[in-house]
C-alpha cells in the first residue's frame, strides 16, 4: 500500500451519498440533456392539454384561439417550474432508495480515503477506488465540504469529517498541492 500522506476514516449517509451521485450526473451532459428533454415534452403536452380543452370548453372562434394559446403559454410555463421540482425531488427519491439498497440499507457508509502522491484512495463499504492526481480536473473549497473532480469520478469530503477546521485546511492545501504539482508535471 502506498504512503498516505493524509487519511481519513469518517461514516457517511445515504443522502450524503445520493448528492455525490447528483453532482456527479449533474457534470454529464447526458444527464443534462435527458432533464431537458423531460422538461420540454412536459411542458409542450401541459401547453396542448390546456389549449385543446380551452378551445373544446370555449369554443375556436379567432379571439378564442388567441386566448387559448396565450393561456396554453403562461400555464405551460407554470407547470414547467412545478414539474421541474417534482422531478428533481423524484430523481433524488429514487437516487436515496438505489444507494441504500446498494448498501443493503445501512444507514451509513463506512469510508476510508488517503492523499497520496500519486492518486486519492477510498474505500467504501470494502470496495475500493483509486483516482490519479493526472486526472484530477478541480479541487473545490465550498463551504460544507471539499470537493474533488476527476475526469472518471467525483469525491466529497464533508466538513463535518474532520476533527477541526485546521485539520480541514491542511487536507485541503494538501489536495491543492498534490492536483497543482501533478498538473504541472503533465504540462512539462
Amino acid at each position: 500500500m502506498a504512503d498516505a500522506l493524509y487519511r481519513l476514516s469518517y461514516d457517511t449517509t445515504i443522502p450524503e451519498a445520493v448528492d455525490v451521485a447528483l453532482r456527479l450526473a449533474n457534470r454529464t451532459d447526458a444527464f443534462r440533456t435527458q432533464l431537458k428533454k423531460i422538461h420540454m415534452y412536459v411542458s409542450a403536452a401541459a401547453w396542448l392539454v390546456l389549449f385543446i380543452a380551452w378551445l373544446y370548453i370555449v369554443g375556436n372562434s379567432a379571439l378564442n384561439l388567441v386566448l387559448a394559446a396565450v393561456a396554453a403559454t403562461l400555464f405551460a410555463i407554470v407547470f414547467a417550474a412545478v414539474f421541474r421540482r417534482f422531478l428533481e425531488k423524484e430523481i433524488r427519491s429514487q437516487q436515496h432508495n438505489l444507494i441504500a439498497e446498494q448498501f443493503g440499507g445501512q444507514k451509513t457508509i463506512q469510508c476510508e480515503l488517503e492523499l497520496r502522491e500519486d492518486a486519492v484512495w477510498v474505500r467504501q463499504s470494502g470496495m475500493e477506488m483509486v483516482f490519479p492526481w493526472t486526472l484530477c480536473t478541480r479541487v473545490q473549497n465550498n463551504p460544507d465540504d471539499i470537493e474533488m473532480n476527476f475526469t472518471p469520478g467525483i469525491s466529497v469530503i464533508r466538513n463535518r469529517y474532520f476533527a477541526s477546521p485546521a485539520e480541514r485546511q491542511a487536507f485541503l492545501e494538501t489536495a491543492q498541492r498534490l492536483s497543482r504539482s501533478t498538473t504541472t508535471s503533465n504540462r512539462q
